[in-house]
């Protein structure tokens, strides 16, 4: 009979986690209390008519070292759902036409389930019982693959000591989004402004779906000093920086505002010692807390813990 293996969070390391573990012949079910899937990778949707525009607020691209991740990019360039970001050493790739429908591929096989937060994670035997705020009764699994941020892993794991010491270690570092747009494009202005060894509040600044449509991110030490804020001074304080890096232009449309969002567990600062599984339980912990701050090592995470858990199990 098949294991059934659960699955939190349905970012890259989850989707991942159930390609590798229905490669094994078992069954895996993910959940995510998200209302999309794809975690740090997102995407904001804006219809202007009949057309759809899109804001990269997460992650703006990602690498491929990784045989296994490598194997997954060439598919989705021969597929057309990602393509070749810039000119850059290593290549850089981004999902088309937006971010997410690189996991949307990934996933369409599998059995995803979205505004379904686990609450409760208890040892049932030698299986794990489960508890979400959708059906408010215990649920066993023959095992569980948790790839949340480590702060909100550590919510779950308090009947799995070993685990939780581990999460202790990890530390993120957050950053604020900021999606923008222009009126128009303007052809004169590179697609990404990289501000990491300059003088300024910005970290990344990039065009999402066309050139209109743009993303802001902070720099870590603002991000840490300035989260209290309220939306409307972060707002003022961002767009203020990225008006004045735009002003050395000429003859640019408006820019206009859409939306802030702040990632408070977006860059992972110290990595914790390795994609883990509990000395005696099915229930292993994965993520880009556990390997690398990219989404490459956040799949090759839950590859790794897809086959500690065949390794208990199978």
């Amino acid at each position: 009979m098949s294991k059934k293996i659960l699955i939190i969070g349905s970012g890259i390391a989850g989707i991942s986690a159930s390609l590798k573990l229905n490669s094994y012949g078992f069954s895996s079910v993910i959940v995510d209390k998200g209302k999309f899937l794809g975690g740090r990778i997102a995407t904001r949707e804006l219809k202007i008519g009949k057309n759809s525009n899109f804001f990269f607020h997460g992650a703006q691209f990602f690498i491929a070292r990784h045989p296994s991740f490598k194997k997954i990019v060439i598919d989705g360039i021969n597929n057309n759902y990602i393509k070749e970001y810039g000119d850059f050493l290593p290549s850089r790739y981004r999902g088309f036409p937006n971010m997410r429908n690189f996991l949307l591929n990934l996933s369409k096989n599998l059995n995803v389930f979205q505004n379904n937060k686990v609450i409760g994670l208890r040892p049932e035997n030698s299986k794990i019982s489960v508890l979400t705020d959708t059906f408010y009764k215990w649920q066993i699994f023959d095992g569980v693959i948790s790839t949340l941020p480590a702060p909100q892993n550590l919510l779950l794991m308090q009947e799995f000591p070993i685990l939780k010491q581990t999460l202790l270690s990890a530390r993120y570092a957050p950053c604020i989004a900021l999606m923008f747009s222009f009126d128009k494009e303007n052809p004169n202005i590179p697609n990404y402004f990289d501000f990491y060894n300059k003088e300024s509040i910005l970290s990344w600044m990039a065009a999402g779906s066309n050139l209109c449509f743009w993303t802001a991110h902070t720099k870590d030490s603002y991000s840490s000093l300035n989260l209290q804020k309220s939306n409307i001074l972060l707002k003022n304080e961002i767009m203020t920086e990225i008006r004045k890096m735009f002003s050395q232009y000429k003859d640019l449309s408006s820019i206009n505002f859409h939306e802030l969002h702040i990632w408070k567990y977006a860059k992972v600062k110290k990595i914790s010692k390795g994609t883990q599984i509990d000395p005696k339980l099915p229930i292993a912990i994965a993520g880009d807390f556990m390997e690398g701050p990219n989404v490459e090592s956040a799949f090759i995470s839950g590859e790794k813990a897809a086959k500690l858990i065949f390794n208990r199990l199978g």
